[in-house]
C-alpha cells in the first residue's frame, strides 16, 4: 500500500462514525450489512450512510455490491489485510530506523 492510499485509509478510518460503521461491517461478517441496519446500528440517518461508507471504499476497505433497488455493504478483506501490512510495516521501520540509531 502506498503512502497516498494508507493515508487515505487512515483519514477515512480516523472519523467516529465511519468507524463505528466498519466494526458494524467487520463484525457482520461476509454476509454486510444494508444501509437501514448499519444506520439502525450507529444512530445515524439512513440518507448519511452511503456518504460516510464513500471514503471507505474509496481507500479500498468497504465494497458495495447493488441487489436491485437495495445496496449490500460489506468489509473487502483484502483492502483491510493490506491497511493492516501497511501500518505493521510501519513499525518495522521504526525498529530498524531504532537499531540505527536515527
Amino acid at each position: 500500500m502506498n503512502d497516498d492510499t494508507l493515508a487515505m485509509a487512515l483519514s477515512a478510518l480516523g472519523h467516529r462514525i465511519r468507524l463505528s460503521l466498519y466494526r458494524r461491517l467487520v463484525t457482520a461478517g461476509p454476509a454486510g450489512l444494508g444501509p437501514v441496519a448499519l444506520a439502525e446500528a450507529v444512530g445515524l440517518q439512513r440518507n448519511l450512510v452511503s456518504y460516510h461508507l464513500q471514503p471507505l471504499a474509496a481507500a479500498g476497505l468497504v465494497r458495495s455490491e447493488r441487489r436491485g433497488r437495495d445496496v449490500n455493504y460489506r468489509v473487502d478483506h483484502a483492502g483491510l489485510n493490506r491497511l493492516a501490512a501497511a501500518v505493521l510495516g510501519l513499525s518495522d521501520e521504526q525498529t530498524v530506523e531504532s537499531a540505527r540509531g536515527t
